[in-house]
């Protein structure tokens, strides 16, 4: 693993289920450290190897650290970007849509609708179907280049768009965005799925970067 200094960064609000994860002690060889949506300097992701942007973060608050997430990409960080940050808003060729979510289709029968994608895709080595097929809160369209492991689908079986994309062709740096929020369920301790994704995101950022060390 990399040192603090430019190692993996968190950035959180303070939540419960953030706190939570943080906690969590098969986390801890990772090194995380976290910085503070309201409280953080800029700084603190600066020269960050990898930047994990937990979901639900507050838009107010997260609005001044975008640019710096942005350049850390341009510098050639792993950015993962996890749901309900409004990514369409502040990432450049994202665009995004909000969905109604289907909680329990395991206990009611109901077909989730997403469907896995680009089989070959080497992320695939990291990503479980558990891990992958949970629930989410809306589509993103990927920019150009990006691509989507798992779309959503339309009741007339029409694709409606990405729930999980990977963009590592944009600019220096390598992006995940996903309209799920594992940190969330992770940390309130319900969803199954949720916790394979987070770690299964951290283990695609880190290993990844190790072996090009």
């Amino acid at each position: 693993m990399a040192d603090s200094e430019t190692g993996i960064v968190f950035l959180h609000g303070g939540s419960h289920a953030q706190l939570a994860t943080l906690a969590d002690p098969a986390l801890a060889p990772y090194r995380i450290r976290p910085v503070h949506v309201r409280t953080g300097a800029l700084e603190e992701i600066g020269a960050a190897e990898v930047i994990v942007v937990a979901d639900r973060l507050r838009p107010d608050l997260l609005g001044r650290w975008t640019d710096t997430v942005r350049a850390g990409l341009d510098r050639g960080a792993t950015v993962l970007v996890f749901g309900e940050n409004h990514a369409g808003q502040w990432l450049p060729g994202v665009r995004e849509q909000p969905r109604p979510t289907v909680f329990w289709w395991w206990r009611t029968g109901e077909d989730h609708r997403l469907r896995k994608q680009a089989p070959g895709h080497p992320a695939w080595e990291f990503f479980a179907d558990r891990a992958v097929i949970w629930h989410y809160h809306g589509v993103l369209e990927p920019p150009p280049g990006a691509v989507s492991l798992v779309d959503l689908h339309t009741a007339d079986g029409v694709r409606d768009g990405s729930v999980l994309f990977i963009d590592e062709s944009s600019g220096a740096g390598r992006l995940l965005v996903t309209t799920m929020d594992p940190v969330y369920h992770h940390g309130s301790g319900f969803m199954p799925g949720a916790t394979q994704l987070l770690y299964s995101a951290l283990h695609w950022a880190t290993r990844k970067r190790e072996k090009t060390c």
